[in-house]
């Protein structure tokens, strides 16, 4: 993905499925709390909307997707966690089909 929001340094949005979430790439790693929903950019490969289950500390880290399917990555596996929460309103971006991101 050419704009991702791997190396953002401000609050954005993202569409996964029919939902528009709003991403805090502000909040530290080990600020996120179990059951925060979560972006992971892992070291290789696409990013993954999820649920963390465990405490984000050296080691592996426990997700759930937004579907229950538990899985664990390792820490060093992961080059972004950021905090994301549901976006209150559900508009799109813009209306020429772009992409779904849009930095706040």
């Amino acid at each position: 993905m050419a704009r991702d929001g791997r190396n953002a340094t401000q609050p954005y949005r993202v569409r996964v499925g029919g939902t528009w979430y709003w991403v805090d790439p502000t909040v530290p790693p080990g600020e996120i709390e179990p059951g925060d929903t979560v972006v992971i950019y892992p070291s290789q490969g696409d990013a993954t909307l999820a649920v963390l289950q465990s405490a984000f500390a050296p080691g592996e880290a426990v997700f759930a997707t937004l579907e229950g399917e538990r899985f664990t990555l390792a820490a060093g596996d992961i080059s972004a966690l950021h905090l994301a929460a549901v976006d209150d309103e559900q508009g799109p971006v813009d209306g020429n089909r772009g992409p779904d991101y849009k930095p706040r």
